[in-house]
């Protein structure tokens, strides 16, 4: 092969690679001007477009803080609903202050609170006599006071009816002989003396009174 004619082959060669080189630096200018990304070294394709997320990020955010309100706001109506409900107010009536004077009422209906705070205002026992001709009779027992956690047992002629029960203001209703004993125990003194009240189906009247802990109050039934 002359020298000549190789000269001539490389030049070509040389010629055929600035053309390529050319056509791929052109390319790459009229991707540019149209807004096309180039690809950077070592991409196995084309960039693909990101979709932003900080506003769904947003909305979600917003949605949990609006369900979080909701629930508050929720949750905030039912406690009051709940203490409404559940608290009792204090009667201060004249028969309210009657019966605290007489420590008995046959006009205040079984419930009836009569202190915000409890008051010892001493034991006592008492004789129900009645023409009742049933066996047996309803009694309430109930916290006419503070609800603190006072705790009392029912005995029947010393004899225990259930286990000792914490008194509150919606009365505790059990059924007693309409002849004979019935003891109320003071068992835990939540604070302030155990203040409770009881009413007897058989004579319609309610006794307030004050159980130690420890000791009993007696109420005697007998029939006329």
């Amino acid at each position: 092969m002359s020298e000549h004619y190789r000269h001539d082959r490389e030049r070509g060669e040389v010629e055929k690679r600035e053309q390529a080189q050319q056509r791929t630096a052109d390319a790459d200018t009229t991707r540019q001007q149209s807004g096309e990304m180039l690809p950077f070294a070592g991409d196995s394709g084309p960039e693909q477009p990101v979709t932003p997320k900080a506003g769904g990020d947003r909305n979600k955010n917003g949605s949990s803080y609006k369900r979080f309100g909701a629930f508050s706001i929720a949750a905030f109506f039912i406690v009051m609903i709940v203490y409404m409900f559940s608290s009792q107010s204090v009667d201060t009536s004249d028969a309210a202050v009657k019966a605290l004077a007489d420590r008995t009422s046959t006009s205040l209906l079984a419930g009836a609170v009569l202190l915000k705070e409890d008051k010892n205002i001493g034991k006592q026992d008492y004789t129900i006599t009645h023409k009742s001709l049933n066996a047996d009779t309803k009694i309430w027992v109930w916290d006419y006071a503070a609800e603190d956690g006072d705790y009392v047992q029912v005995l029947v002629n010393g004899a225990p009816v259930g286990d000792a029960f914490m008194i509150k203001h919606k009365p505790r209703v059990l059924t007693v002989p309409a002849v004979g004993e019935v003891q109320i125990k003071g068992v835990k003194d939540g604070g302030g003396g155990i203040t409770y009240a009881i009413r007897y189906e058989v004579n319609g009247t309610n006794y307030f009174n004050t159980a130690p802990q420890g000791e009993f109050n007696t109420y005697t039934l007998q029939k006329e």
